[in-house]
């Protein structure tokens, strides 16, 4: 009876061990069902993370260049080599100690640290600082924590600092170029992110027998600019003590080689430091005035009225008409800017004295349609078509004769109720310059890649605006100008000077015009005969003083003198 008590509770125990071993079974066959089937995704990528290390790797911006007096390139932007610090949590054996380790070697507060800690949404890599000094870096080397690294990075830096800032533009925190040359190339200077992907072991550490499907970073290309280096800062030098002396608002000068339209400088005050432009209050700092600021131009347009007007031959230099001191359009009375009537006078008296009256009577020989063809030839509102970002380059407003009445268009012939931006009024007086071939202005030279293929710019042949005797003959009265008229002060001792003065009143949002305030402008060229340059000097709102002659002219006179001496050009008068 013993017996079958003792085999029937060796039954049960059986039983039993078989219920536990079946229900350990199914539930052992669920997890590894869930594991395997419904959440392998997310634990396949988790062992594909735990045993490969991948990371972005960023190219290095190309340089941006200028030439210097030997002709060598000389970067106006480029690169430098600045370490981050970063913690790699999974290396380290105490956090806390790890944090107090870094802190004090950064001159930080532990508690920051370890908010980066906390705040991270990685755990294996924490940036903590960047753009480390060489004592800092010193500091990091020195300590004995295999958590904390440094990483070397490529940062931007303008070298010349201010010198051609608003051409050049700048790099802003996330490594996009803004402003100037800088975006309007950015995909070309900013080159392709590579990436680093290779088996790595359980800390993160390259395994040398696994595999490595890295891809290399392809470095941006670099871009060599037409400006020249001395002279950009010759012009910014001239251009700052022009609008300091004439307590201006500001100003603008551009100089251009009118043979091929490349731009030798391009200057605006006041400008701004791009090594530091996160410290710039007044974005109006970032644009380039020279090509963005839309104006009336005033006088110096009664450049381009003389060019239409002579080579449609309505006019010649000297042609003659009555000068009353005033004219009269739809009731409303235009009258010269010294309110004097000068009698009988030619069109080269019209330009060295600077009638409104005289550059009507030639509007007016033109007739509406004609003289607005004229000025859509000359390139008046529409972009140039220079290397400027979207959006950014100036157009200008050029009224169809459809749009406005008599009055409207005769006040156009003298740069009032037309806009430009200083970059096409330059424009025009190059095609003068040129033979009455109008080039497209431009900035880059070439650029080039990595392995040292250059891409050049490659300047058209310019397009016939005017014929080349209408050209000659504006360029002598342009001569007179500065000999005998309003320019003398843009004279250069053995070398003739052509030229223009302008003094544009500035329009008033209110209507009509700002009461004592004034744009003076002058544009010129030299050597007259055979033109290597032409400047402009613009400088806004000067204080207390008139006209344009005493503010813009002097500083053409000034740079053209350095731009003879600097290249040398024989002069071509007796001294």
């Amino acid at each position: 009876m013993k017996n079958y008590h003792n085999m029937q509770l060796q039954k049960k125990r059986i039983n039993y061990l078989f219920i536990i071993v079946a229900i350990a079974g199914i539930f052992v066959f669920f997890r590894l069902f869930q594991l395997g089937v419904l959440e392998n995704k997310t634990y396949a990528d988790a062992a594909k993370a735990q045993h490969w290390s991948e990371n972005e790797v960023q190219p290095k911006r190309g340089s941006i260049y200028v030439k210097d007096s030997s002709g060598d390139l000389y970067p106006l932007a480029t690169n430098i080599k600045l370490y981050k610090a970063y913690v790699d949590l999974g290396n380290s054996e105490n956090q806390d100690k790890t944090a107090e380790n870094i802190a004090g070697a950064l001159s930080m507060s532990k508690d920051e640290i370890i908010d980066k800690f906390k705040n991270s949404q990685s755990k294996r890599y924490i940036p903590i600082k960047r753009k480390l000094s060489d004592e800092e870096v010193d500091r990091i080397k020195n300590l004995d924590d295999k958590a904390i690294g440094l990483e070397p990075e490529h940062w931007r830096t303008y070298p010349e600092k201010e010198l051609a800032s608003q051409v050049l533009g700048y790099v802003d925190g996330d490594g996009n170029g803004a402003g100037g040359i800088e975006q309007y190339f950015n995909e070309e200077l900013r080159g392709t992110p590579g990436l680093y992907k290779a088996e790595s072991d359980s800390l993160g550490n390259k395994i040398l027998t696994g595999r490595d499907v890295s891809v290399d970073a392809k470095d941006g290309e670099d871009v060599v600019l037409t400006i020249n280096r001395d002279i950009q800062a010759q012009a910014e030098l001239a251009l700052k003590n022009a609008v300091e002396k004439n307590h201006a608002k500001d100003g603008s000068i551009i100089v251009v080689d009118p043979k091929t339209g490349a731009i030798l400088a391009m200057a605006n005050s006041p400008t701004f430091d791009p090594n530091n432009y996160n410290e710039v209050k007044d974005y109006g700092l970032f644009k380039n005035s020279a090509i963005s600021d839309v104006y009336e131009p005033g006088s110096i347009f009664k450049v381009l009225t003389m060019a239409a007007g002579l080579d449609a031959r309505k006019i010649e230099p000297d042609m003659k008409y009555t000068d009353t001191g005033s004219v009269t359009f739809n009731g409303s009375t235009i009258k010269n800017s010294d309110l004097k009537a000068h009698g009988e006078v030619t069109m080269t008296q019209v330009l060295e004295q600077s009638l409104n009256t005289g550059t009507t009577q030639v509007q007016r020989l033109l007739g509406k349609d004609l003289f607005f063809d004229y000025l859509q030839k000359f390139g008046l509102g529409m972009p140039t078509g220079i290397e400027a970002p979207d959006g950014t380059e100036g157009v200008g407003k050029v009224y169809k004769p459809s749009e406005v009445n008599d009055h409207t268009y005769a006040t156009m012939s003298f740069g009032q109720s037309i806009s430009t931006t200083p970059l096409q009024m330059i424009m025009g007086f190059a095609l003068v310059a040129n033979n009455g071939k109008l080039m497209k202005p431009h900035l880059v030279q070439e650029r080039i890649k990595t392995d040292g293929e250059k891409t050049e710019y490659n300047a058209d042949a310019g397009k016939q605006i005017i014929s080349p005797e209408a050209a000659i003959k504006l360029t002598g009265m342009m001569i007179s100008v500065v000999e005998n008229g309003h320019g003398k002060q843009a004279k250069v001792k053995g070398y003739k000077v052509a030229g223009k003065t302008g003094t544009a009143q500035v329009p008033d949002p209110q209507g009509g015009y700002s009461v004592g305030k004034n744009i003076g402008s002058f544009i010129g060229f030299a050597p007259a005969d055979n033109p290597r340059f032409v400047v402009l000097a613009k400088i806004d709102e000067p204080k207390g003083v008139a006209w344009a002659e005493s503010t813009a002219a002097p500083v053409v006179g000034e740079i053209l003198q350095n731009l003879l001496n600097y290249y040398q050009v024989p002069p071509t008068e007796k001294q």
